[in-house]
């Protein structure tokens, strides 16, 4: 099941009542990565300071059995695969073994030199996930759907409690092949991670050698690191764009994402990217301004049927019926609505 939780507009009689344009027009907004709700971990890499993120580890399993010759080998530790597949190779000097090496720099101790270190890839990796988000607000409208057409907290939040609607829609249409309907992951593990070891950075756990750690974020090694792999790339758009905090996880996301030139409607307010960094001119030429709003049509017979909220009254109701039953192309399309039980569970009952 695909299901588009909507929320309300106000009408004339300054009422709330539920977005049915859709029933008319057949569109939808295509959101942009930068207006999503999950400002927290939407489209941002993680830094990892002198520890190994999820994506090194699952980096050094995959080289271990990819150059083990055993038929049956054992699983490795977590030591062995940090040994001998991420840290450092040869003999490095940090300040813990050698502080005398303190007198060559302008810190005073271990603890703050390590502590001016976290701080750089902090810094580096915020700069660089602000311009993550802007490059790909520029070119990618998100649509968000759910599994579930019960889910109590989606009424809550995406339907002003109730007041608005949910439209499901036929998960085999060609509509949604076309785009590649993907489930959204919550596992820490799938996330995008930029990871600094003792002088080494690591990409989602691939070894970026000419990273630069400052605040000036040096970009040409992610570039690299992606664009020059088609499979590298899928990897990253899956870690950005298909991966959130699982703290989202009650959402049962599934999305797809949609090139926003391909969108029919869209608001003649436009937004110019702002980008802490200064980029190349060759760069900022395919990073256009962009429509602060874009919608893109939905074939009417991708649709399945109208969810009204469970406090969606009569009057409404019946208003949003008649509206689709005079669109020739939605005959079939079927209407129910959201109704707790005694038990407080939410039930949807056929009209």
């Amino acid at each position: 099941m695909l299901v588009k939780y909507l929320g309300t507009t106000i009408n004339e009689k300054n009422e709330h009542t539920p977005r049915a344009e859709f029933l008319e027009n057949g569109l939808f907004r295509m959101t942009q990565p930068k207006f999503l709700n999950d400002k927290g971990s939407e489209a941002k890499f993680f830094p990892y300071f002198d520890k190994f993120s999820p994506a090194d580890m699952a980096y050094a399993r995959k080289c271990f059995f990819q150059f083990n010759t055993d038929l049956n080998p054992e699983e490795p530790s977590d030591e062995e695969l940090i040994n001998h597949y991420l840290k450092p190779i040869g003999r490095t000097y940090n300040l813990e073994e050698f502080p005398t090496l303190l007198g060559f720099t302008e810190y005073d101790s271990v603890e703050s030199y390590n502590q001016a270190q976290r701080e750089d890839l902090e810094k580096a990796v915020e700069g660089f996930n602000n311009f993550i988000l802007e490059a790909l607000s520029c070119h990618i409208g998100v649509f968000s759907l759910s599994k579930s057409a019960n889910n109590e907290l989606m009424w809550t939040h995406y339907t002003n409690e109730g007041k608005g609607l949910a439209v499901t829609f036929k998960e085999e249409h060609p509509f949604f092949k076309n785009f590649g309907l993907q489930d959204v992951s919550y596992k820490e593990e799938d996330r995008a991670f930029i990871t600094y070891y003792r002088g080494t950075t690591r990409i989602n756990g691939e070894y970026a050698k000419s990273f630069e750690l400052d605040e000036s974020m040096n970009l040409s090694e992610i570039y690299k690191l992606v664009y020059q792999d088609k499979n590298k790339y899928k990897e990253l758009v899956d870690r950005l764009l298909y991966s959130k905090s699982n703290k989202w996880s009650y959402e049962e996301e599934r999305r797809i994402l949609c090139p926003l030139i391909s969108c029919e409607t869209k608001s003649k307010t436009t937004i110019e990217p702002n980008f802490d960094l200064k980029l190349p001119d060759n760069l900022l030429i395919n990073l256009p301004s962009y429509p602060e709003i874009c919608l893109k049509e939905i074939p009417f017979d991708a649709f399945s049927s109208v969810i009204f909220g469970y406090s969606v009254n009569e009057v409404q109701k019946q208003e949003i019926i008649s509206k689709a039953q005079q669109n020739p192309l939605l005959k079939h399309l079927k209407f129910s609505q959201a109704k707790f039980d005694i038990f407080g569970d939410i039930n949807i009952v056929d009209l």
